[in-house]
């Protein structure tokens, strides 16, 4: 049955609980005593210092430095935030990974409520790139009607709400989201496959490295990027949890952000070792030398000072999209990421 068939058959909700449900059984059952800590991952370079921890079992090394004895982590692999949000407000997940969009929605969308989430740090500084086969657009006014930009999730997205402050430049804030319409949501290496093919109505992707590095490579041009959108640098992906697991087990989250920590100043002192755990955990064919050459990029940073998140809070609050705003990242992000090294 094709995945449309599937969709058209199922109620979204069911869909999404049937995939909750897998992802806690495939995480399997903890051994009676363990602490355990789970921690959501996607894909992409992005998610390096995530893999150098599971690698390096940084978490366990922290964790039992600040006092806390058989800690064992779950690794769960996800696609998309929905899930991923679903598993954190169940209970079932402890550490959650996505775009500051996504986040902000959770954060403005759980105010008041015992699931209210809080950011522990900002996990990477990237650029996105909205990329393109189409030699005759040059900028987003000259995507047309039969054209398609696939982003990580419709309107809600990191990629999607770039899409609309670009939009909202070109066209003013009542036209944001203009092309919305034109935005379909798919996994970053199907939208690469389908742009590498040449086939089809997909004219656009925003995305992120390797995989724009990849379609750049088969020479393919970037229309905008995220950075340029919003000013200045923005950070990829922000971790955060519940304020409930978050004053509950305040050691074992200070533990991880000092394992983040220490993964990120890992990558900085041997880019090559760390291309080559992102090789053996993501299953990536790139060779070490290229993934090298992508964090070598200056645009590419990993630290965990959030960049980037009053510019999206204002946009989403002017457009309606949250509905209550921040006035600093600090209101949104733990108060030991305020004092930490950096910040």
């Amino acid at each position: 049955m094709s995945a449309n068939k599937i969709r058209d058959k199922f109620p979204q909700g069911l869909l999404r609980r049937i995939a909750l449900l897998t992802v806690l059984a495939l995480a399997g059952i903890s051994s009676a005593g363990a602490v355990d800590v789970r921690v959501a991952r996607q894909y992409g370079i992005a998610y390096i210092p995530l893999m150098i921890m599971q690698d390096q079992k940084l978490i366990e090394k922290h964790a039992e430095r600040m006092g806390i004895t058989d800690v064992k982590v779950t690794w769960q692999q996800f696609t998309g935030g929905a899930v991923m949000n679903d598993a954190l407000l169940s209970g079932n997940l402890d550490f959650a990974v996505v775009g500051p969009p996504p986040f902000l929605t959770m954060w403005a969308k759980t105010q008041g409520t015992q699931n209210q989430v809080v950011g522990i740090a900002s996990l990477n500084t990237m650029p996105m790139y909205l990329m393109t086969r189409n030699p005759n657009i040059k900028s987003v006014k000259d995507f047309g009607e039969k054209d398609r930009i696939v982003v990580s999730g419709v309107k809600v997205s990191t990629q999607a709400v770039a899409l609309q402050m670009a939009a909202a430049k070109e066209w003013g804030i009542k036209e944001y989201d203009r092309l919305d319409k034109l935005t379909i949501a798919m996994s970053l290496a199907d939208s690469m496959a389908i742009m590498l093919s040449g086939k089809g109505e997909v004219t656009g992707d925003f995305t992120v490295p390797p995989f724009s590095f990849r379609e750049m490579k088969a020479g393919m041009r970037p229309v905008i990027d995220t950075f340029s959108v919003l000013g200045g640098p923005t950070s990829t992906n922000v971790i955060y949890t519940t304020r409930k697991y978050y004053d509950a087990n305040t050691k074992m989250a200070q533990a991880f952000a000092a394992a983040l920590r220490e993964a990120q100043e890992a990558i900085g002192r041997d880019r090559p070792a760390a291309a080559a755990i992102y090789l053996k955990l993501s299953g990536d064919k790139e060779t070490v030398e290229n993934i090298v050459e992508m964090l070598k990029d200056p645009k590419v940073e990993f630290n965990t000072t959030p960049r980037g998140i009053m510019a999206f809070a204002e946009f989403m609050h002017s457009t309606g999209a949250i509905k209550v705003k921040p006035t600093s990242w600090k209101d949104v992000f733990v108060a030991d990421l305020h004092q930490a090294p950096g910040n």
